[in-house]
This record gives structure tokens, C-alpha cells and sequence, in this order.
């Protein structure tokens, strides 16, 4: 059996359970893609939460992560700003291999070479309180609604007008969702009133926040 006979695809994908998984508050799950989106490189607790071997990652899309609860367009959206050379953060329920699912906010950071051509993909992971998940889950729910009917131009729609409602891009409203149920203000070295204080944040200290909340180096 060669390896491309290995690699799982979306036959499978488990069905999904209602049932979370809790990731230690400090985890950071990380995983690497090529330009197409396959996993070249994973770490050790990114395999242990999917609940896949790293033998079935290595070489598979990293869609089999994907929950039916995530909307489409959302997945868009990530692809447009890292096939930009445009990181970008996303709050991400994800399917593990047994069909329980687990929240995350993930940091996409596109790596090029001299030319501006893309090498890789590599993806930071932190999970998030219940808070967070509240926040952003009845906006994914009718994103799905939309989907179910219609198509993903009629949930594209729906958002930009849904984001133009509330004054704010997809990067802000995540931004501001995070820094207002962050608890980890303090210990990242930043004051009790971080949500006031991001708004005068330059980006490079905006960056730095993030870096830190991320653990990358």
C-alpha cells in the first residue's frame, strides 16, 4: 500500500457527538500545510486532541478536522487572507477522530520564500472558554442555516452585513471577543483593562499580544 493510499478523506470523517474536549488551558496545538492544504507537520498535542496518529495526519487534508457545525464561508474567508500573504486569527470548532469536538482560536501564519511564492501554512492553536464559544456560535449557527438553503454567496452576504451592523471586519470582531473574556491579561503582561487599552494599541504591539497569547517565539 503506498502512502496516498493511506490518507483519510472526508469518507472518513465521524459522525459528530455533543460532547466537548477539554484542552489544558496552556496547550498550544500547531500544525504545518502545504500550500493545498495537506499536513506536513504536526505536533504532539495537536495529535493527541484530533485523536488521530500523526501516520494519518502526515499527508491528509487538514479538512478531516473539520465540524459541520463551521460555516463555509468562514473557511473562505481564512484562504483569502493566507493565499494573500495575510495572517489572520479565527475562532474554530473542530471534529476530532472519535466525533467530539473542540473550540479554538487559531493564528494562521503564511510563510514565503524570496519571490513571494508560498511554502507552507503553519496554524497556532489556544483553546477558549465557554465564554468565547458563546459569543461566536449563534452567528456560525445561521451561517450554517444559510448554507443549508441557499449558498454560501447568501452567507457572505448575510456577514458583511452582519459585520457592517456592528462597525467591524471578521479580524476585529475576533480580536475583540478574545481581549473581552481574556483572563490571561495579566500573566501576558498587560493591564486589567486591556479592552480599553487595545483600542490606542499600535499593531506592532497588537502583534506582540497575540504572539504571546499564542507561544510563538
Amino acid at each position: 500500500m503506498t502512502n496516498s493510499d493511506k490518507r483519510l478523506t472526508k469518507k472518513d470523517r465521524p459522525s459528530p457527538i455533543n460532547k466537548e474536549i477539554i484542552i489544558d488551558d496552556e496547550a498550544v496545538l500547531i500544525s504545518v500545510t502545504d500550500p493545498k492544504g495537506i499536513i506536513t507537520e504536526v505536533n504532539d498535542v495537536f495529535v493527541k486532541t484530533s485523536g488521530y496518529s500523526e501516520e494519518e495526519l502526515i499527508g491528509t487534508s487538514h479538512n478531516i478536522i473539520r465540524h459541520p457545525d463551521m460555516p463555509k464561508i468562514m473557511f473562505k474567508i481564512v484562504w483569502e487572507h493566507i493565499e494573500d500573504r495575510e495572517n489572520v486569527m479565527a475562532l474554530v470548532k473542530n471534529m476530532a477522530k472519535d466525533g467530539r469536538y473542540y473550540w479554538i482560536l487559531t493564528d494562521f501564519i503564511t510563510k514565503v520564500d524570496a519571490d513571494r511564492n508560498i511554502i507552507n501554512y503553519t496554524a497556532y492553536r489556544r483553546p477558549v472558554c465557554k465564554d468565547v464559544q458563546d459569543a461566536i456560535a449563534p452567528l456560525y449557527k445561521a451561517l450554517c442555516a444559510i448554507e443549508a438553503v441557499a449558498d454560501m454567496d447568501a452567507s457572505e452576504k448575510f456577514l458583511i452585513d452582519y459585520l457592517e451592523n456592528i462597525g467591524m471586519t471578521y479580524d476585529e470582531m475576533v480580536e475583540d471577543i478574545i481581549i473581552k473574556y481574556c483572563k490571561k491579561a495579566a500573566a501576558l503582561g498587560f493591564g486589567k483593562h486591556l479592552k480599553d487599552e487595545f483600542k490606542t494599541m499600535s499593531k506592532e504591539k497588537k502583534q506582540s499580544f497575540f504572539n504571546k497569547f499564542f507561544g510563538i517565539k
